[in-house]
């Protein structure tokens, strides 16, 4: 599969201008129609889409965690500006990563990368890399995209950062600065964090740590997401970016998070003696 990123040329030389599906065909349908279809099916279209600050959804493959985005996309008004944080699953050395200018491509079409807002969280959060490089190869943003391709409004456009840091430090300084930025906007925006639950676990031991995570997560308590990820109570794929977007929340006025959807990538055929937990949250 072809992981590159187009570039284009400027007055500051090489920069990447399209990011190219990375896991097309392979997470999800390569093919636009059944793609198309595959999110619609997904789809509660019985849902009434509500405003909300701030969502966590899966990023597994479809097979396994498409429901779990689709219901939690379906609860949603999408606005035209969201911001999506993930965790880097390529090794990449860029603790954060910021793609600041081009376009996230899936077969749906291309999403504009917003870059006025890009510049505004930056102001504000300086440690922010400039590097859309660092993104190539990576699915935790991408598998998200068409659910808000499908189900937001035609001039959609994204924040997309990777974070391979879970300083918590760190963490807090970049939820402030979303919140700020958020507060100084005209319009909504919705932050998303893309994160998986409990990772590799016995089935019924993979669902009482995931109720326990479930718990910090719609008491809003990122920091004690990340104490009980960091004492190894739990392995969760996306912990800081789930943090992150909670402490942004919060700052917004959130006050409780809604548990959606949940369940397990054995749910889905996998072997039920290593599951990883899925879930979907959205906090109002």
């Amino acid at each position: 599969m072809d992981t590159k990123l187009d570039n284009r040329r400027g007055d500051i030389g090489s920069v990447p201008a399209v990011h190219r599906p990375a896991v097309a065909g392979y997470y999800y349908p390569a093919a636009e129609q059944v793609l198309r279809a595959a999110v619609d099916g997904w789809t509660r279209q019985d849902a009434l889409p509500l405003p909300a600050r701030a969502v966590i959804v899966p990023h597994g493959s479809y097979a396994r965690s498409g429901a779990i985005a689709g219901a939690v996309c379906s609860r949603v008004a999408i606005p035209r500006r969201c911001l999506l944080l993930g965790p880097s699953h390529t090794g990449s050395w860029m603790r954060w990563s910021l793609m600041a200018a081009g376009a996230y491509r899936t077969p749906l079409g291309d999403v504009p990368v917003d870059e006025a807002g890009a510049e505004a969280l930056r102001r504000r959060c300086p440690f922010l890399e400039v590097d859309g490089w660092a993104q190539r190869g990576e699915h935790a943003l991408e598998v998200v995209l068409p659910f808000l391709q499908r189900l937001g409004p035609a001039d959609l456009t994204l924040i997309p950062i990777v974070m391979g840091s879970e300083t918590e430090g760190e963490i807090s300084r970049l939820a402030a600065a979303m919140a700020q930025t958020v507060r100084m906007s005209e319009e909504p925006w919705l932050l998303i964090a893309s994160a998986d639950l409990s990772q590799y676990e016995p089935r019924d031991r993979a669902a009482a740590l995931d109720r326990e995570l479930a718990e910090r997560i719609t008491d809003l308590d990122g920091a004690g997401l990340l104490r009980m990820t960091r004492g190894r109570a739990a392995r969760m794929c996306g912990a800081g970016a789930a943090a992150c977007i909670l402490e942004a929340a919060a700052a917004l006025g959130g006050s409780r998070g809604t548990l959606v959807q949940y369940g397990t990538s054995a749910d889905a055929g996998g072997d039920p003696h290593a599951v990883t937990g899925y879930a979907g949250f959205m906090i109002t």
